[in-house]
């Protein structure tokens, strides 16, 4: 038996994030959430052509992991559940990056599969997305892919590990500040072929859109768009999670915010500072996946991969 004020903690390297969860188990939930942070590192930031960490990002990245292990040795966590994902699962020096770190900060990464990163991520939504609210489909859009399940039972009858993620989109096409008319043209052409593409290998699958059904959203890109919806001037993750977002809302936003050179983007209530140039990516990943698979409303849910490490950790 777990003792009831046992600490427990699961970290997730991102592409663009590293958040840590600390929690104490609950038999009825699972866990019981204490602290939560996250830093924005961006590790996939300046992904070489040949297919390497930028030193530059690895040691943002090492210096938030470190600081997150001093963090969890204060607050006497008994256990860390980490995994990384994304850029780290491409990158050719990604396991010698994660040798890195657990040598230099004593946090011994798992290393998760497209396959793992889907299983935990559908995990971590439907611990998090408000009752009586069916999931039949859940997206994650992160810094280096984007994760689209189909969900059926409780479990991903169908799953898509897409190289559409915010970082390298912004990198690839976005280029002006603001971006151009002709990129963000580029951006929209390229992300509309590959939604299609999608969206008939779903289609084939036997996938059908039911109804008012939402798509679930988890993840920073949709995290945030929620909060600018609601113009948070602190992130709440209560308030976000169980917003609703149409098409056109993120439409309107992503619209709002295109025009603005980043110092003015940034003072956009809600938006995450480090994610100014990011969200006009990783709103449009949103828009075009909506279109492709046929919703016209999005629930954002505040949990997700990270909380799914650690429910697997927990068991």
């Amino acid at each position: 038996m777990i003792p009831p004020d046992s600490l427990f903690a699961s970290l997730d390297i991102g592409s663009n994030t590293v958040r840590l969860l600390i929690a104490k188990a609950d038999p009825r939930r699972g866990f019981r959430p204490v602290r939560r942070e996250r830093k924005i590192t961006r590790l996939g930031g300046g992904f070489s052509l040949s297919g390497h960490l930028h030193p530059d990002s690895q040691m943002r990245t090492l210096e938030a992991v470190r600081g997150f292990a001093a963090l969890l040795k204060k607050e006497g966590v008994s256990r860390v559940f980490a995994a990384a994902t994304g850029v780290v699962r491409e990158a050719r020096n990604g396991r010698d990056f994660l040798s890195r770190v657990r040598d230099e900060t004593g946090v011994g990464a798992r290393l998760l599969t497209g396959e793992d990163e889907g299983k935990l991520m559908v995990r971590g939504v439907l611990w998090g997305v408000p009752g009586g609210v069916p999931v039949r489909m859940a997206v994650d859009i992160g810094g280096w892919s984007t994760e689209v399940l189909w969900i059926e039972g409780g479990r991903p009858r169908k799953t898509a590990s897409l190289p559409l993620g915010a970082v390298s989109l912004c990198e690839n096409f976005l280029h002006g500040d603001p971006p151009t008319a002709a990129e963000v043209c580029s951006l929209v052409l390229f992300l509309k072929d590959a939604a299609n593409t999608l969206s008939r290998e779903f289609a084939d699958a036997g996938w059908r859109t039911e109804g008012r059904a939402p798509l679930v959203g988890t993840a920073g890109t949709l995290t945030t768009l929620a909060a600018v919806d609601l113009q948070l001037a602190e992130y709440d993750p209560q308030k976000v999670t169980g917003h609703r977002l149409s098409r056109k809302t993120i439409g309107e936003i992503f619209s709002s915010l295109v025009s603005l050179p980043k110092e003015k983007r940034r003072e956009t209530p809600g938006l995450e500072e480090g994610r100014e140039d990011l969200i006009l990516a990783g709103a449009q990943v949103a828009l075009r996946l909506m279109e492709g698979l046929g919703f016209e409303s999005l629930l954002v849910v505040d949990s997700g991969l990270l909380e799914g490490i650690l429910l697997e950790g927990l068991e």
